[in-house]
């Protein structure tokens, strides 16, 4: 019998109380990984996750990942734990859509920060941990419009995730002597991750329909099993053929 590649696996996943983190995380969760579940506000949805899987098998931190002392503390707990990590799965980042001639600085650097400076302390601080691990993994999400494709309102937001892509790839190469993989993974528009259907998927999107959360689990699946040995620096666009 095949077993999953999160079975007894210990991971930090942000962001994890709600949308796409909770998602990913009750994912992880039922294939058997022990989780860190890091969340900033949403107690109570960090709570009901935890409380659907056995005593132990979640540990709840709360904290502000762009907080560099907030960081630091959080994998102070994980590494007296004893559980040991062997992946993060960083889900990180506010998203802002607005023309650029209408978005204030404050606003600019709000992205920036959020989405580069959680990504950029997550490395730093994981990196001692993960490289005594296993098959160790560090996974980014971004965004699948790609390195060079702009985005008229979303402008921000893709500045700041071309950042998280080319960070992951630099980290791969620094963390390859390690044997560390660290990937990106750049979904396009996930229905379930939005607040209302604003458009006919047909009009944009090959495929003819919005993502859903379980498209991205053969990915992570990929991505976390133990024989994907040789493979680093990828970034995986699960987007239906939207930013083709």
């Amino acid at each position: 019998m095949s077993t999953s590649p999160f079975e007894q696996r210990s991971l930090l996943i942000t962001a994890g109380a709600t949308r796409t983190g909770a998602a990913i995380a009750q994912y992880c969760l039922s294939q058997g990984a022990r989780v860190f579940l890091n969340f900033h506000s949403n107690v109570e949805g960090a709570t009901q996750i935890a409380g659907e899987f056995p005593p132990g098998q979640v540990t709840l931190l709360q904290g502000d990942v762009t907080d560099p002392e907030k960081v630091k503390q959080l994998f102070e707990q994980i590494s007296h734990s004893g559980q040991g990590l062997d992946g993060v799965i960083n889900v990180v980042g506010d998203y802002h859509e607005e023309p650029v001639m209408q978005t204030s600085l404050d606003s600019f650097h709000h992205v920036l920060h959020n989405n580069l400076d959680s990504a950029f302390l997550l490395a730093k601080n994981a990196y001692p941990l993960l490289k005594t691990a296993a098959s160790p993994r560090f996974v980014n999400f971004a965004y699948a419009k790609g390195d060079h494709v702009t985005s008229a309102r979303a402008w921000a937001y893709h500045i700041a995730k071309m950042g998280v892509i080319s960070l992951s790839k630099t980290l791969a190469k620094e963390w390859g002597p390690d044997q560390i993989a660290v990937h990106s993974i750049s979904p396009g528009t996930l229905f379930n991750s939005i607040v209302t259907e604003s458009d006919d998927p047909k009009d944009y999107i090959p495929q003819g329909r919005f993502g859903q959360y379980a498209d991205l689990w053969p990915v992570l699946d990929l991505i976390f099993d133990p024989r994907s040995t040789y493979q680093t620096g990828n970034n995986f666009i699960l987007s239906g053929g939207y930013n083709v």
